[in-house]
């Protein structure tokens, strides 16, 4: 068999996407809380919107898409690689095939210089928990006089989504979280050791951070041990900002013996959304949600399937109603879940797809 028919007539659009049918208006979008931030990052940054196939956004809901660390909104706004989709294209076939009806969908752009902001107010990296609840949102239902809210995210997207709904169930009653950083201690210190190491082979955090800004590093990937390191600091600018020494911050151990500092590590644990949950200030805003959806790849190589069912079983302690889901993946793998529980959130807010508007539940 030398020869053989290449079987197109089995290409889906799950691996060969179409053309979006809605559109894309990027805008320039400057921000008065982001001006003078501590490490000098933009404060004007590019601002994606997704209208539906019909144009119409008056009353429409609004999702409001959280990119995982390292990301950044306009990201899920190219187009697809070879024999992938985005999250945006499947938002678009969902609505196009019936699936689910239309919606706006934006995705803020959080990076900063250390590739992350978790979506929360931090003295070291500024206010991006204001930013996308006081000024993004507040924008672009403005414009577009859009309906009802729900957030999403995965990885730090979905820790973000998490965090957002619990600390404003009024602006997002829908949220959905697809293997969001939760159960910190189970997550986040494999990754210690190998940026104690780091640091301790350049001489310190700061000789080690020149080294990474200033040269090119081969293969700089989520595997790669100075990129671990460079999350462990983004995410310690996050939970232990130096609250009084604005752009400053403290890592969880200590940086020459390697130690756990536990005071440090007690600040990271008080925002863990498996914790928060379970606080006085978080319950009832849990059982608010009109919709709250969690999972986790049972590959997953942060552990963050046992995270969402530890968040899970938290929730549901509180009294909220979760809907909880494993899937066999690996972390980067969540894009299809999009498909899942798309259509679930939009329904929880009285949207769906037989109609052309909000329905009630």
């Amino acid at each position: 068999m030398n020869s053989f028919h290449v079987p197109t007539e089995a290409r889906t659009e799950a691996i060969f996407p179409s053309p979006l049918r809605g559109r894309v208006e990027m805008h320039r979008f400057s921000s008065d809380l982001l001006q003078g931030n501590p490490w000098g990052d933009p404060a004007e940054r590019e601002l994606p919107v997704y209208l539906p196939p019909s144009g119409e956004t008056e009353g429409r809901p609004l999702l409001v898409l959280l990119s995982g660390y390292t990301g950044a909104g306009w990201m899920h706004f190219q187009r697809p690689r070879y024999m992938t989709d985005t999250i945006v294209s499947r938002l678009d076939r969902l609505i196009r095939t019936g699936r689910c009806p239309e919606a706006v969908l934006v995705a803020p752009d959080c990076l900063t210089t250390l590739g992350g902001s978790q979506y929360i107010n931090s003295s070291a990296t500024g206010p991006y928990e204001d930013y996308v609840v006081r000024e993004v949102v507040p924008f672009v239902r403005e414009r577009y006089r859009t309906g009802p809210c729900g957030v999403m995210g995965t990885s730090s997207g979905g820790y973000g989504a998490l965090s957002l709904g619990l600390r404003h169930p009024e602006l997002f009653p829908a949220v959905a979280s697809n293997a969001g950083d939760a159960l910190f201690e189970l997550c986040y210190p494999p990754d210690f050791w190998i940026a104690f190491r780091e640091i301790r082979a350049e001489g310190g955090p700061e000789p080690l951070l020149r080294r990474i800004f200033t040269r090119p590093i081969s293969g700089f990937g989520p595997s790669a041990p100075l990129a671990k390191t460079l999350s462990v600091f983004a995410y310690a600018s996050c939970y232990s900002p130096r609250v009084h020494e604005p752009g400053r911050f403290d890592l969880p151990f200590d940086a020459e013996t390697g130690a756990m500092r536990d005071e440090v590590w007690a600040r990271w644990l008080a925002l863990d959304p498996v914790r928060m949950v379970g606080m006085d200030a978080y319950r009832e805003a849990a059982r608010r949600l009109r919709y709250l959806y969690v999972d986790g790849g049972r590959r997953d190589e942060y552990g963050l399937d046992v995270a969402a069912r530890a968040f899970a079983a938290k929730a549901r302690e509180a009294g909220a109603t979760v809907d909880h889901e494993e899937f066999d993946g690996l972390h980067a793998d969540g894009g299809p879940r999009y498909e899942v529980f798309v259509p679930r959130m939009l329904a929880a807010l009285g949207f769906r797809s037989e109609g052309s508007g909000p329905t009630s539940l």
